[in-house]
């Protein structure tokens, strides 16, 4: 650890380990318990190999430190979440990439009644290693959904939700373009049993990017929601989409899916596993149609001990633009450790490795990196 991570590391270390001892479950309770604020404090600190997931294979020590704070109001019809945060990012070496990146959400819930529902509200601005164009990248991120769902007759029921997200890059001069992405979609349940729903959708996705494309999505599913098996649950949705780019006259079609379940094997192991094949826009405004599976696995050793890993793997297939006729393959693998202290201290360990091969030399690389994390929240 180099001299700079460690004078960053030094007083909030301090201030986290002390706040841990505290007893109080809020910093805040008052109107009988109904409105509660939190502060939650976290600090990371690590190597990673590749900052940049690039062929330059440039590594670097990271530390990082946030500070969130959370309000909860429970009363009345509608439930309220609101959070205010800041994350600050230092590198040892490329001090060029140090980040401050403030966030804000706001959730809206109705979880009673005929009609229930969320709305969202949330802006960020995020600094990430994009593999997609080999650069880190810094954004300001903005969204909203509106999201409901309204039971027709006895087995029938209506969901929806619309969305709106923004992507907006602090600097373009790479060739970064910015992204506007407007979505709604509905969905027809059916309960099926008391436990498992089947349900068919539509989804329409609108892009426009900052130099005037314009992209549309129609996508077709079908799938199953609650108890899969006898130990699986959670969702699974799959269909066919189409993409459309209305300024290139190019039309894409494939298969799409969505899906995470999973299996109690025991009540010290839990499994999970994740699908998602979708069509995606780049920062340098290629359709990518892409492909990711996840397997995650957790074991609980003892009362505040618990081990996890994970394994994935994917195909990235660049359709168009400067990456057209890219082809992409990833295999990523994750271990770590937890330690649970009380409810307000937490510890983790983790080290993770990702590789990536591509038919195109500069998109080939290997990335790994050991991350150690503190967190308390009172």
């Amino acid at each position: 650890m180099g001299p700079r991570t460690f004078l960053y590391w030094m007083p909030v270390g301090g201030i986290l380990l002390h706040l841990s001892s505290t007893t109080a479950c809020a910093l805040l309770n008052f109107n009988e318990g109904r409105d509660q604020i939190f502060v939650t404090g976290t600090l990371s600190v690590g190597y990673d190999s590749n900052i940049f997931s690039s062929a330059a294979n440039e590594g670097d020590i990271f530390s990082s430190s946030s500070l969130m704070f959370e309000y909860a109001r429970r009363a009345g019809m509608i439930s309220v979440n609101g959070e205010l945060g800041w994350t600050f990012g230092r590198f040892e070496q490329n001090s060029s990439e140090d980040f401050s990146n403030p966030s804000l959400g706001l959730e809206l819930v109705k979880s009673s009644g005929r009609t229930t529902g969320s709305f969202t509200l949330g802006a960020s601005r995020q600094s990430q290693a994009d593999p997609n164009v080999g650069l880190r990248t810094e954004s300001w991120n903005y969204n909203a959904g509106l999201n409901w769902k309204y039971p027709v007759i006895e087995r029938y029921s209506l969901a929806g939700s619309l969305g709106y997200g923004i992507v907006d890059y602090v600097d373009n001069s790479a060739g970064l373009v910015d992204l506007d992405t407007y979505s709604a979609s509905t969905d027809l349940f059916y309960t099926y049993t008391s436990q498992r729903d089947l349900f068919a959708g539509y989804r329409i996705r609108l892009s426009e990017t900052s130099t005037g494309g314009e992209i549309t999505d129609h996508a077709f599913t079908v799938g199953v929601s609650g108890k899969i098996l006898a130990k699986l649950k959670g969702n699974v949705r799959t269909g066919y989409q189409i993409r459309q780019e209305s300024d290139t006259g190019e039309s894409f079609g494939s298969i799409t899916s969505s899906a995470s379940v999973t299996w109690s094997f025991s009540k010290k192991l839990t499994v999970t596993g994740t699908v998602n094949k979708d069509f995606s826009t780049t920062a340098t405004e290629s359709s990518v149609d892409g492909l990711g599976v996840n397997l995650d696995a957790q074991y609980v050793l003892r009362n505040r001990w618990s081990l996890y890993s994970g394994l994935g793997a994917g195909r990235n297939d660049f359709l168009n633009g400067v990456d057209g006729g890219r082809l992409d393959y990833f295999f990523t693998w994750s271990a770590g450790v937890n330690y649970s202290l009380n409810d307000h201290f937490k510890a983790s360990l983790t080290y993770s490795y990702f590789q990536n091969w591509s038919n195109r030399s500069a998109s080939n690389f290997d990335r790994h990196s050991v991350t150690l994390n503190l967190s308390s929240r009172w």
